[in-house]
């Protein structure tokens, strides 16, 4: 049953196949958009809504419905419960409540989502095959050398790596009848890392083997 349930939830930042043309677009393009957007964002509040419309429009292409691109946001979430009271009603004025507080908190809480989102895009629609074909072609017409651009490719590629080895922790636990909370969280963090360090390690000898580094 842990099994088939491990197989039925997908992991944040996860690939979903598709043939759509987010899918069939050059990695390095879509890497370059993600890049644009996240800086629209903090341009200005114009930016920050042509970066909203930006992910949705995109979302909607994708056919990824723009709520599960926000998956495993939770951290993010909790942030913003203290960042929206506190520019809500600090600093402490015989108001107390300031309108203008609350859309700086809301705009901040913006700033953090909208980059996430278009993140978690562009890995639901791009492949580390994908990914690595660009950072070749970007090393063929670039002087920064192939270690900037592999670097950037382990990167990368560890990003949704993470998030599923979390993914696999945590319904791990589930299985377990591990409660939620911060004991599962104290559980959680030395186990992935452990696992991120062995994949870091195991990929550090692959390299060398193949004479990379």
């Amino acid at each position: 049953m842990a099994g088939k349930i491990m197989l039925a939830v997908r992991p944040p930042f996860a690939y979903r196949a598709g043939r759509g043309v987010l899918h069939r677009a050059p990695a390095g393009l879509k890497l370059l958009c993600v890049v644009i957007v996240s800086a629209l964002c903090f341009a200005s509040v114009y930016g920050l809504a042509a970066a909203v419309a930006l992910v949705l429009a995109a979302s909607v292409a994708a056919r990824i419905p723009p709520w599960q691109l926000l998956k495993g946001s939770k951290p993010l979430v909790i942030l913003s419960l203290f960042i929206v009271p506190v520019k809500t009603f600090l600093p402490i004025t015989p108001e107390m409540y300031r309108l203008g507080g609350l859309v700086e908190g809301l705009i901040i809480v913006l700033r953090i989502f909208v980059p996430y989102a278009a993140a978690a895009l562009f890995f639901a629609v791009t492949t580390m095959h994908q990914l690595r074909q660009s950072i070749r072609a970007f090393d063929r017409t670039s002087g920064f050398g192939a270690n900037v651009s592999l670097g950037l490719c382990l990167m990368l590629g560890f990003i949704p790596r993470f998030f599923d080895l979390w993914e696999t922790s945590s319904l791990a636990c589930d299985a377990r009848s591990c409660t939620r909370g911060l004991r599962r969280l104290f559980l959680l963090i030395p186990l992935v890392t452990e696992r991120m360090m062995e994949a870091a390690a195991d990929t550090a000898l692959a390299l060398q083997a193949r004479g990379c580094c």
